[in-house]
Order: structure tokens, then sequence, then C-alpha cells
């Protein structure tokens, strides 16, 4: 079974905005839907930046409980993130630190990414990215 993960601004549309583009669209993934606890520390950013705290995170919580696995950083992780850092700082491509912990648990986990910022991701050259 194909594997999916979920970017922040995925989950945002989901949860916080009901996009109905982005409730259609993991609805219908046929396939293990996936996140990380780096992915859970932006939407907490979110959290804390809201009147209605104790409702976002428990919405937030409960659909992290519903995906079939959030990951950590774990060693494999650690390294392919130096490798893709080294790889993107020598080709003068550099992005952000999450967006490449992210890339990274997808390449080390096989997983397809789903974000809406495919801008800096596709710098990154064995990343599978979600198209529509």
């Amino acid at each position: 079974m194909k594997s999916y993960f979920l970017d922040t601004s995925v989950i945002i549309n989901f949860l916080i905005r009901g996009k109905r583009g982005d409730i259609d669209l993991v609805n219908s993934i046929d396939g293990e839907l996936t996140s990380s606890y780096i992915c859970l520390a932006e939407l907490y950013e979110g959290i804390f930046r809201t009147k209605n705290r104790n409702e976002e995170e428990n919405t937030i919580l409960r659909f992290f409980t519903k995906l079939n696995n959030i990951f950590g950083i774990d060693h494999q992780i650690a390294q392919k993130f130096g490798q893709i850092r080294a790889d993107l700082k020598t080709r003068g491509k550099v992005i952000g630190d999450i967006d490449t912990l992210i890339a990274a648990t997808c390449i080390v986990h096989d997983l397809t990414l789903i974000t809406h910022n495919p801008k800096h991701f596709v710098r990154i050259l064995e990343l599978k990215i979600y198209q529509k």
C-alpha cells in the first residue's frame, strides 16, 4: 500500500481553514496517511497564536491519532537530512531546515509528500511529490 506524508500546509487547510479542495484530497487518498512531530510542532505555533487554543489543539491531536504513522527524527533521517542539506548547499539551493527534515523523512520511509509548497521541495531530486 502506498503511503503519503501530509505537510503542515495541507493539514492546516484540511482542519483549520476547512478548504473543500484539501478536504476532498485528504479524504480521497487511497493509501496510508502519515505526518511527523515536526509538522505537529509547526501546528503548535498556530495553536499558541489563536484565541481558541484548546479547541484547535484538540482538533489537531484528534487528527494526528487517526494517522497511520507519526514520524520522529532518528539516525537515518538525521543522516539523510545532512546529505540533502550538503547537496543543496553545493548547488546553491538551500531550503529551510524544517522542509529539509520533512523531505528526509519522506525519502527514508518511501513516502509521497502532499504539500502546497512544492517550490522548495522540487529542489530535492529524490523526493516524491504528489501531483493531482
